[in-house]
């Protein structure tokens, strides 16, 4: 009798992603990371795949040495389409724990599909970064306080150093700044290019930064 020894099948490696940095733009220490999936996101958002992909990205952080929260960017596209335990069961398996990880939920889609999501994942203790969306901002009232901890934004180029002053900026994004501010939302910048860019963003009312600045905190 011939014995055919049964192959198991060879287990694909983690999708791959990328970390990008966010700093204190007051002191340039480094504050946390984001993590974000390449490929078709359908894929990578599997349970399956997202668990690997999440584990991945925290070995390579700690490997850095780097204490700071995780944050995991949903994209748009699907972000309707998942669902908060889906996404807290693949956290847990990867291992993190609700002090060190976040999920970042965009606004635009959270207008469309309502706020849900972001309940739910509160519901279950996870931390909501909101990544605005200037052209459809949500209001920051008692809601806002208990759905988010961090407001996101793409600033402006050229920031007017009082744009979150009381008596200062009145544009849409200085008023953004004051109600997030009030609400006790960190507030972030996504990218940050330069040294001189970070210190005016700190005076007009950001508190952390990504991009090419903080990247260097990584380095």
């Amino acid at each position: 009798m011939n014995v055919i020894p049964f192959r198991p099948r060879p287990q694909s490696e983690p999708l791959a992603f990328a970390i990008g940095a966010r700093v204190d733009l007051r002191v340039g220490a480094l504050a946390g990371g984001v993590i974000r999936p390449f490929g078709q996101p359908e894929e990578a958002f599997q349970y399956s795949n997202l668990s690997r992909l999440v584990r991945g990205a925290r070995m390579a952080w700690l490997e850095r040495s780097a204490p700071a929260v995780l944050t995991l960017a949903v994209p748009h596209e699907i972000q309707s389409t998942l669902e908060a335990d889906m996404l807290s069961e693949a956290a847990i398996e990867a291992g993190c724990t609700r002090r060190n990880f976040n999920f970042q939920l965009n606004e635009r889609e959270l207008v469309k599909a309502g706020a849900g999501l972001a309940e739910e994942l509160r519901a279950r203790g996870w931390n909501v970064v909101l990544r605005g969306d200037p052209e459809c901002p949500l209001p920051f009232g008692a809601r806002a306080r208990n759905l988010y901890c961090e407001l996101v934004l793409q600033p402006p180029p050229t920031p007017d150093p009082f744009l979150a002053m009381d008596e200062g900026d009145r544009s849409p994004l200085g008023r953004r700044l004051l109600a997030a501010k009030a609400a006790g939302l960190t507030i972030t910048a996504e990218s940050v290019l330069t040294a001189s860019l970070a210190r005016t963003l700190a005076i007009a009312g950001f508190e952390r930064g990504g991009g090419p600045f903080a990247e260097a905190a990584l380095r």
